[in-house]
């Protein structure tokens, strides 16, 4: 008897509910400070059940985007006051260059302040697989696969660092990066600038400044984001080009 072809994965009502309310709240269908529609009503024009849209509602408010009152309504607050760092996995930073900036300086602060702790607290042992890293990621080819072996290198700079805090943090940085493969994969495009950056890193943990670096490394992760930056804005020309 011959199978069946597998059925098309279709995301569950509740998640497709959620994705097309908080699109419509972040891109200002409903703006800060005004009200959804009647649940009836909300439910009616998607095609849900109310318990469907009660969930996706309860979603929505754990993400800061909306408020949920009895007797009030739903009401649309102010992402900037209220959202949290998840948020960012569902805007199209390549589009807002003031969100992405504020998002490179945040993932720069963090890198900036764990390699200086681990100035102080690295072990023999870290730096030896830091340096394993480092020289499989000089004859990697695959993109994928690089990108990959670049987060696990900052995995270990943060372990390395021994702060719990901090990690916890890069924790939820690191899934934003990865909703946004175009950011992640322009973060090394210039392969050279690249594995330089693991080559200092290593250097800067080893002669256990934190002080000198804390200054060589934002200096150098600054000059390296203006150009992820640029490389994202190039990515975003082309790609508007080719649509045309």
């Amino acid at each position: 008897m011959p199978l069946l072809s597998p059925l098309p994965r279709v995301p569950r009502p509740v998640d497709a509910v959620l994705e097309r309310l908080r699109r419509a709240v972040l891109d200002g269908q409903y703006p800060a400070g005004d009200y959804l529609p009647p649940e009836r009503q909300l439910a009616s024009s998607l095609g849900v059940s109310r318990l469907t849209l009660r969930a996706a509602l309860a979603r929505l408010e754990a993400e800061g985007l909306v408020r949920a009152r009895q007797g009030d309504g739903v009401r649309v607050l102010d992402v900037m006051q209220h959202g949290g760092l998840g948020v960012l996995a569902h805007l199209d930073i390549a589009e807002r260059t003031d969100v992405l900036r504020s998002f490179l300086e945040l993932r720069r602060a963090v890198a900036v302040e764990a390699v200086a702790l681990a100035c102080e607290r690295a072990t023999p042992g870290d730096l030896a697989e830091l340096k394993q890293l480092a020289a499989l990621q000089a004859d990697e080819r695959d993109m994928r696969r690089y990108v990959e072996r670049d987060v696990q290198f900052a995995r270990v700079v943060l372990r390395a660092s021994q702060s719990f805090a901090t990690m916890l943090l890069f924790n939820t940085l690191e899934p934003i990066s990865a909703a946004h493969p175009a950011f992640s994969e322009a973060l090394v495009e210039d392969r050279e600038r690249s594995l330089a950056g693991y080559t200092a890193t290593v250097s800067l943990i080893e002669a256990k400044d934190p002080e000198v670096a804390r200054v060589v490394l934002r200096k150098g992760l600054e000059a390296a984001d203006d150009e992820v930056l640029e490389a994202i804005a190039r990515r975003r020309r082309a790609q508007k080009r080719s649509q045309r």
